[in-house]
């Protein structure tokens, strides 16, 4: 079985999340992407301090119906700070398989300022999400000597252990979280920005008001 790991605030979940997981899904051949709301992430302060259960019930109703897509609450049940060498551990302990982690590019030009860095690579292959076209970033300047474990293998490149570092372009729509919590507090619609279901659990809550 080949598995995604997706994590991410989700604060909310929106339509550009949900498409560029497909696409990743479809184009990996992946049998399952996991979403995984992080409890508290270590790289950026929580935008109006949602409660994370709250956070993980908006991701369930927008995958609800996709047999592609899981859910793991994980990160929110062991609480703290949430670190992605933790969650690959568990989704590799739990599911017996090396699985995909699934990030975007601006998020990977920093992962060596992530926790236990050098590991993760050993851990799980990487997808990395892009533009259309977009500049292949320059994996020497992105992991410093941890590059030197890599070759360069077609569209990506494989470690001394067969973990790869792929490379995939998805279609950008231009919706964002922070422009969706901005809506909700001005009382202004959030339709087809994020699926139907999504936007009556956040007015019903009243999230983000």
């Amino acid at each position: 079985m080949k598995i995604g790991i997706f994590g991410g605030t989700f604060n909310p979940i929106h339509y550009g999340h949900l498409r560029a997981a497909e696409e990743v899904r479809e184009k990996a051949g992946l049998d399952k992407v996991i979403f995984i709301p992080s409890h508290i992430p270590p790289h950026k302060e929580l935008a109006g301090a949602v409660p994370s259960e709250k956070r993980l019930q908006i991701v369930r109703t927008a995958i609800n119906g996709n047999p592609g897509f899981g859910l793991s609450s994980f990160e929110v049940d062991q609480g703290g700070s949430s670190y992605s060498i933790k969650t690959i551990g568990h989704i590799r302990e739990t599911s017996g398989v090396t699985p995909s982690f699934i990030l975007g590019q601006d998020a990977f030009n920093d992962i060596s300022t992530w926790y236990e860095a050098p590991r993760l690579f050993d851990q799980a292959n990487f997808i990395v999400m892009s533009r259309p076209r977009a500049k292949r970033p320059d994996i020497g300047e992105v992991l410093g000597g941890a590059a030197l474990d890599f070759r360069e293998d077609g569209d990506g490149y494989v470690n001394r252990v067969g973990n790869r570092i792929d490379f995939m372009a998805v279609t950008q729509l231009d919706i964002s979280s922070s422009l969706i919590r901005a809506l909700c507090r001005e009382g202004k619609s959030i339709r087809y920005l994020v699926p139907p279901e999504v936007e009556e659990y956040i007015i019903q809550e009243r999230i983000y008001r």
